[in-house]
């Protein structure tokens, strides 16, 4: 599952509203849109704001997508 769908599925599943996560993340409600949607490739800046705005750590998606792809190394 890739980042976005992590945060859209932690944000739902919280009962939280995804206008209320931009205005707190500190990012235009468009964009964050965007981004939720898999329309727009996250950067480490926007995912810093919505962590900050969802009071999580920032390692806190970290176990769930920072795997890595490449077995043999």
């Amino acid at each position: 599952m890739k980042v976005h769908e992590r945060i859209r599925r932690y944000i739902e599943s919280n009962g939280l509203k995804m206008n209320y996560v931009a205005d707190r993340s500190s990012i235009e409600l468009k964009r964050f849109y965007r981004v939720i949607n898999g329309d727009s490739i996250l950067s480490a800046d926007e995912y810093e704001k919505i962590c900050i705005g969802l009071d999580v750590e920032l390692n806190f998606f970290k176990d769930k997508f920072l795997v890595s792809k490449n077995k043999t190394a």
